[in-house]
This record gives structure tokens, sequence and C-alpha cells, in this order.
């Protein structure tokens, strides 16, 4: 069983999982707040009435990784990870399955162009005080890579007036590389902007496919049946035939505009982005607008993970194999310690100099297109009986098992994302390296206290 978007919808709302805000509501900083005020609860929202808007607003689906598992879970009790999210999407990578093209679809309910196109009915939120204006966050958008291959991304969308938005790129994203392809060859480009697409096209567009696969693909095999696409009323793009709603536009890579937002890490990023020209509206007669809280949120933060979970497990295998006493790698990604990965390894340590070895070798590992100290802020080095995993016994080595100064190394100059917001002007932001490991010559005098025999104990042998 698969569920699409309306049917996750219904199940949350049978569940009582499901909130519906019937009272008028401001699009302008009155919706996020409620937004984030449902996300506390764990709830997934209908907004029915939105001042100016002429159609509701949903989002709060996928605040969990339990949710995301309701796309697959028959049974809706069962524990879904980030480790099975991330699989399925490899899996998927790995044996990709051809989208099929057909006549028509939900999606071709209603063809709004030319004057009927008028993004400000939409029911697109201002998050933050300072956002620049109204921002898209839950579409993804579908444009042809110059090797011709359909490729699809999460992006930030600026409502800029009735007809014209900013689509957002970040420095990792292929969207980045394709504006600045189609620029330099002077090639028209064209980006359609999907929302409510089905959610294993949002897994797959979260996360990072090879240049020869197409997310679409990815997608098709995550759910096991190949994807039903038709084509955009102005360009070749093809899109998914049971989506929400379709936004088609025609990118101006010659007028980059400047614009602002609240971002993941919990803190404003600008940017610049070329201006697109709307030049059609598709949707469902029924159409459903979804949206994602901006910021550090839950539902946005969990299809982030998915961005990084497959270079994540390439950098533990690359650090693994190039230092032979590391034990353990694990890589946080949690807006909670900031936008940045910390770098958590453990070791069987046999003197003092190592700590410092595998930090150094660690910052410099390459992962394609740039070095870890690029995106990790901070390297941590720990003994075999610390659980990498779990970050509150890594802090309890940080603090209880630093006793010189040295043990703590900073690297002032290293070139960082641009998602690094504390950077200086010339893109420089400094790191952290700290060995968490046992002195040598205090090893028995700093043994962590365990119960023995505790790892075979089952609480319910023992409970009635």
């Amino acid at each position: 069983m698969r569920r699409g978007f309306r049917q996750i919808m219904d199940l949350l709302e049978d569940t009582g999982d499901l909130v519906r805000i019937k009272r008028e509501v401001d699009p302008k900083f009155e919706m996020s707040a409620i937004m984030k005020k449902l996300e506390a609860e764990n709830k997934a929202f209908i907004f029915e009435n939105i001042k100016n808007a002429d159609m509701p607003a949903v989002g709060g689906l996928f605040t969990s990784m339990s949710r995301i598992g309701l796309i697959f879970n028959e049974n809706t009790s069962e524990e879904f990870t980030l480790d099975d999210a991330g699989q399925k999407v490899i899996a998927a990578i790995e044996n990709p399955t051809p989208t099929t093209e057909v006549d028509t679809g939900p999606i071709k309910d209603i063809v709004l162009i030319g004057d009927q196109v008028d993004l400000r009915k939409l029911p697109v939120p201002t998050f933050f005080a300072l956002d620049t204006g109204p921002f898209i966050t839950a579409a993804v958008g579908i444009f042809r890579k110059p090797e011709g291959h359909l490729n699809v991304g999460f992006y930030r969308v600026l409502i800029v007036d009735r007809n014209h938005v900013l689509i957002n790129a970040s420095g990792l994203s292929d969207l980045r590389k394709s504006y600045d392809w189609y620029r330099e060859n002077d090639k028209k480009m064209s980006i359609a902007m999907v929302l409510g697409a089905p959610p294993w096209l949002l897994m797959a567009a979260a996360s990072k496919s090879p240049d020869d696969v197409s997310e679409l693909e990815v997608a098709g095999s995550i759910v096991g049946s190949s994807l039903q696409m038709v084509r955009c009323e102005h360009s070749d793009l093809l899109v998914p035939a049971d989506a929400e709603m379709v936004i088609e536009t025609v990118v101006d890579l010659h007028e980059m505009v400047s614009n602002t937002m609240g971002e993941f890490g919990a803190q404003y990023g600008t940017e610049l982005a070329p201006l697109s020209e709307v030049t059609a509206i598709t949707k469902r007669q029924d159409a459903m607008f979804y949206t994602l809280m901006a910021g550090r949120a839950k539902e946005h933060n969990n299809l982030g993970y998915l961005t990084i979970y497959g270079l994540a497990k390439s950098i533990e295998d690359k650090i693994k194999e190039s230092i032979p006493f590391v034990k353990q790698v694990t890589i946080h990604f949690d807006t909670r310690i900031g936008p940045l990965m910390h770098v958590v390894i453990s070791i069987a340590k046999e003197s003092d100099d190592q700590p410092e070895q595998v930090i150094r070798e660690a910052f410099n590992t390459n992962i394609g297109f740039f070095d870890l100290s690029w995106m990790a802020k901070r390297v941590i080095i720990v003994d075999e009986d610390v659980d990498t995993t779990n970050m509150d016994d890594v802090e309890w080595a940080t603090w209880t098992r630093i006793g010189r100064a040295e043990k703590i190394h900073l690297f002032p100059d290293f070139v960082t994302w641009e998602i690094d917001r504390s950077a200086l002007p010339d893109k420089t932001s400094v790191r952290v390296g700290i060995d968490a490991t046992k002195d040598m010559d205090y090893v028995d005098d700093l043994v962590k206290p365990i119960i023995p025999g505790i790892d075979d104990i089952d609480l319910k042998d023992y409970l009635d």
C-alpha cells in the first residue's frame, strides 16, 4: 500500500492529527504564527479561510519520520526512521524507474494563462518580520539540466507581483549550476514549480541523485511504479499528472534580484535569484496549496535530512577507509546545533597525538566538489566507550574529558557554505576540532561507570 498526498491528509484527519482552521487568517505573520504553534502540537492543518486567497492551504503532514512512514506502512503503528527513508531513496537511485507520459490528468482541470494568472490570490505566508515578502516553501521545481535530464529539487520562491517570482538556488543545488550554464550559453530556461506533488517525489526531490539520474525516476522506484507525467502548457517540461498545482515560469537570467528569508538554521539568509515570469498556472478543480513552515521547523527539516543522508553515509565510509584506527563515524545534521554538520568520530586510541591527526584529516576529506570543512562546523573525537550517535553522550565526553586547552583546535580560515551566515566577507568561517578522548596518563581515572549485563536485560521479562 502506498498513500498519496490526499490519502495521508485523510488518515491524519481520521486519527485526530489534522486541524481545520475555519476562522479567517491573515497570510502575513498570523498564518505562520499559527503554523508554528500547531507544529509544537505535532498537528497537520488545513486553513480554510485565508484573507484574499481563493483556495485552502495545508501543511504539517511530515513533521516526523513516522509521518513519512505513513506513505509506506499499511499498519500505521510501525516504526519508521531516517535510515528507513534514506535506504529507500538510495535503493531507488540505484534502480530508477522511467516515467510515463500521459495526455492529461487532474493537474489540467483548470488552466490559467495571461491575465488569468494572479499569484496574489494564492495563500502564501509571509513568515518572519524581515522576510522580503511571501514565500512558497513546499514547491518542487522541475527543469532540464544542460544535458537534457529533468531535474527536481526544493527551492524557496518569493512572490514578487501578480505574475513574477524569484526561484532561489543554493550552492549545493543542480539549479544553481544550470542557471550559470543557461546564462553563459544564452539559452531560454523554463522551470515548473509543483505544489502538492506525490509524497514519494518530495522524498526524491529532497535527496541528491547522480547527474545522469532524474529524481522523477527515483520517485517511481520509491513507490514501485512509474510516475505518470503530463506536458506543461508553455514548455517541454513534464509534471506529475496528479499534483495539486503547477506554476510554469520562464527565467530571465540577466535580471538578478536580492531577497531575504528566515532559513532552516534559524538565521536570515539573503540571496540573489533571477526574475521569473509566470506563463501559466494549472491545477486541480479543488486544489489545495501545500506549504511548509519556514526556518527551523520540523517538516522542513525532516525533508532536509534526506538531502544530506546519502552524502553523510559517503563521508562516514571515506573517513573509515582513510584512517584505520577509526571505529565509528556519525554525521549530526540537526538545526538545534546550527545549519552545518557536526562530525563525531570514535577511535581506538593509542597515543595523545592521534585525535588531532583525525580532526585534520576529517576536515580535509574530499567529498566531491569540496572538502568536508566546507559544510562541517565541528569535528569531535571520542573514545570507543562513547556512543557517537547520541549527542548527549558526546557532550558528556566533551565536558568530562578535556583538561588541557590544547585539546580544542580552532581553524579560522576555512571557506564555508553560504548557508553559514556567520561567515566573514571573504567567505571564511571558523571550524572547531575537539579532542574529547581520555588522556593516556589518565585512562584509569576517567572510566565511564557501567552496569554489567544491562544490554541483556529485557524489561518485559520482569513485568506482568
